[in-house]
């Protein structure tokens, strides 16, 4: 627990004991370096809201309605600037390819590499300590 008052220090759960550098500091606060956080995730959180099939199966149709739409799929950020129609329909032959190589090279033989490239392009430095812990690139 805390020293208490009248030691001219914060009134904050320290570590116990003697013989090293981190006995006597604040730990265990959700303010303190090493300590817990405030309030915790749950595991009881509710993940998963329940929703009627019928609104899910309409959700499901408007989505892939609206991917016909280019003006709602470049709203999205998406580059189809080159891609003769939407939805970019192909055959079965693409699930074939094995090597990222071959993708990449039928992405760009049907003009459709801006989109990935926007992406390559969009990657930045993360804000915080998160790139002193192998979190360095956000996409």
């Amino acid at each position: 627990e805390s020293w208490g008052t009248g030691r001219a220090v914060a009134r904050i759960p320290r570590v116990r004991g003697g013989g090293t550098h981190r006995s006597g500091q604040g730990a265990f606060g959700n303010m303190c370096r090493g300590g817990r956080m405030f309030a915790p995730t749950k595991t009881w959180r509710r993940w998963h809201r329940r929703v009627n099939v019928a609104q899910k199966r309409y959700a499901m149709c408007s989505a892939i309605a609206a991917t016909g739409v280019p003006a709602l799929v470049m709203a999205k950020g998406h580059v189809i600037d080159g891609i003769s129609e939407v939805p970019f329909v192909v055959s079965d032959n693409v699930q074939g390819l094995q090597k990222t190589k071959q993708a990449v090279e039928f992405l760009r033989r049907n003009k459709a590499w801006a989109d990935v490239a926007k992406v390559y392009a969009t990657r930045r430095m993360r804000a915080g300590k998160g790139k002193l812990r192998n979190r360095r690139r956000v996409q």
